[in-house]
C-alpha cells in the first residue's frame, strides 16, 4: 500500500507516518518541510497548492491520500488569506486531484475547532458549526467542500474532526510539552484555574482512527462524512496538568492554577461524541488519560 502524506512534518503527521511504515505502508510526505521519520520520502514544495499535489499524484500511484496540512495551527497565526486558501480551498482540490489519479479513498483531518461551541453535553456531527472564529470556520467550509465534491467525482471522503490530540512532537507552546520543560526542573508552572474541559486523546489512538478510516473508506465499509475523533470523556484541564505531575513523580504544588487569567474565548467545555466513529468502523480510543500521558513521556525522555 501506498500513501500520499501532507502535513507530514507536523506533530500528528509524523505520529502518523510512522504508525503508517511500521503497518508496511510506503509513505511519499508533500509538503513545506521534510518529515522526520525515517523511511519516508519527502516531497519538498515551496507552495503546498493544487499543482504541487498534481505533480506528485501523476508521479507515482496512491492508494490512499491523508491530508493533514493546515493554516492557523499556531493560535498567532491568523493570516486570513492562507486560512481560507489552506483550509478551505486546498482540501477541495486534494480531493478533485485524488480522484483524477485513482486514488481508493482519501482522509482529511478536521478539527474540533469547527464547532460553534458547547456548553453542555457531547458535540455531535450534526450540531452547528463555526461562523464567528476564523480558524474554525475555515476548517468547517473546507470539510464541506470536500465532502460536496467528494460526492460529485464519487470518491470515498472522510473528515475526521480531531479533538486535543496530546502527545510526543508537539509544539513546545502547547500544554503538555510546557509542562514537562518546566516540571523536569522542578519549576513552577503558572497555568489558568484550569477549569476548561477537554477531550483529550492519546496521538497513537488519533493515528489509528486515520488509519482504519483509510481502510474501511477503501474497502467500501464506511459511508464517506465527517467523524468526530473523540474519546467522549471530558477531562478538565486541572485533572490532565496534575496527570502529567503524577507520572512525573513530582509535587502537584508546583502548578500554580489561577496565576494565568482564562483566554476571553476559551469554551467552557469541548467533548466530542465519538459514536459516529464506532459505529462506522468500531474505532474508539484505547489509552486512558494516564496511559497516554505516560507513554508521551517516555518519549520526551527518550529525546
Amino acid at each position: 500500500m501506498k500513501a500520499l502524506l501532507t502535513g507530514g512534518a507536523g506533530f500528528i503527521g509524523r505520529n502518523l507516518a510512522r504508525q503508517l511504515m511500521a503497518l508496511g505502508y510506503e509513505v511519499v510526505a508533500l509538503g513545506r518541510r521534510a518529515c522526520p521519520v525515517a523511511g519516508v520520502k519527502s516531497v519538498e514544495a515551496v507552495r503546498l497548492d493544487p499543482g504541487s499535489l498534481r505533480d506528485v499524484m501523476a508521479a507515482q500511484r496512491f492508494d490512499v491520500v491523508f491530508h493533514l496540512a493546515a493554516a492557523g495551527v499556531h493560535p498567532a497565526d491568523r493570516n486570513r488569506d492562507e486560512l481560507v486558501r489552506v483550509n478551505t480551498i486546498l482540501p477541495a482540490e486534494v480531493v478533485a486531484a485524488a480522484s483524477v489519479f485513482g486514488v481508493a479513498s482519501v482522509v482529511l483531518m478536521g478539527s474540533s475547532a469547527e464547532y460553534a461551541g458547547q456548553t453542555t453535553g457531547l458535540l455531535r456531527e450534526d450540531m452547528p458549526l463555526e461562523s464567528r472564529k476564523l480558524y474554525g470556520a475555515t476548517k468547517a467550509a473546507g470539510g464541506l467542500l470536500a465532502l460536496a465534491t467528494a460526492a460529485e467525482c464519487g470518491l470515498p471522503v472522510a473528515v475526521l474532526r480531531a479533538f486535543n490530540v496530546f502527545g510526543q512532537g508537539e509544539g513546545d507552546h502547547r500544554l503538555l510539552p510546557s509542562l514537562f520543560a518546566k516540571l523536569r526542573q522542578r519549576e513552577q508552572v503558572n497555568l489558568s484555574a484550569g477549569t476548561q474541559v477537554r477531550d483529550f486523546v492519546y496521538v497513537d489512538d488519533a493515528c489509528d482512527g486515520l488509519i482504519a478510516a483509510a481502510t474501511a473508506l477503501s474497502a467500501g465499509a464506511m459511508p464517506s462524512g465527517a467523524y468526530n475523533l473523540s474519546s467522549g470523556v471530558g477531562t478538565s484541564v486541572k485533572d490532565f496538568a496534575c496527570a502529567v505531575a503524577r507520572c512525573m513523580g513530582v509535587d502537584a504544588t508546583l502548578l500554580r492554577f489561577g496565576a494565568l487569567p482564562l483566554r476571553p474565548d476559551d469554551l467552557p467545555m469541548v467533548v466530542g461524541d465519538p459514536s459516529g466513529l464506532a459505529n462506522a468502523i468500531g474505532w474508539h480510543a484505547n489509552y486512558s488519560l494516564d496511559e497516554g500521558v505516560e507513554a508521551a513521556l517516555r518519549r520526551f525522555a527518550s529525546n
